[in-house]
């Protein structure tokens, strides 16, 4: 049990590195930080391979974002990602249309299929911290934390 606390701790090496991104609990910059990059290299990472795939799977890299940004920050930030990777890929590799107008049946199914994958994912991610914060409070009260400050005896 001491050595997961020793892991997570924000006085250990690991964490003392790298204290927003390996935090037991990110802040809110690091969170949506991490989100709006994700998306970023997503959108690099699709429009490296635009040629090859040209209107084909334009929301495939950008769920994977929307799922380490949820993973890593919870519901907003993993809302922020699946709502940008959306933009992103409508806008630069579904075929042009009018904006508001009408879609082909292609393009509505792949909005359809990828706000439904992310936005499941992104809750599915936030509800997981959720219960894992329940449980973390769950263990202090069953095990309170020993008085780092004694030292050691």
């Amino acid at each position: 049990m001491s050595e997961q606390r020793a892991a997570v701790s924000p006085g250990g090496t690991a964490t003392s590195l790298l204290p927003g991104l390996l935090s037991a609990t990110p802040s809110r910059a690091w969170s949506y930080g991490i989100a709006a990059a994700g998306v970023g290299v997503a959108f690099v990472m699709r429009w490296a391979i635009y040629g090859s795939l040209d209107t084909r799977l334009p929301f495939s890299f950008f769920l994977p974002a929307a799922m380490v940004a949820a993973w890593y920050g919870g519901l907003g930030p993993g809302l922020l990602a699946a709502g940008m990777g959306l933009l992103l890929g409508d806008y630069f590799f579904l075929p042009p249309h009018v904006a508001w107008g009408p879609l082909g049946e292609a393009e509505r199914t792949a909005i359809t299929i990828y706000a439904l994958t992310s936005t499941l994912s992104v809750v599915l991610f936030d509800n997981l911290h959720v219960r894992i914060r329940r449980l973390e409070c769950e263990l202090r009260k069953r095990d309170p934390r020993p008085d780092d400050s004694a030292g050691p005896a």
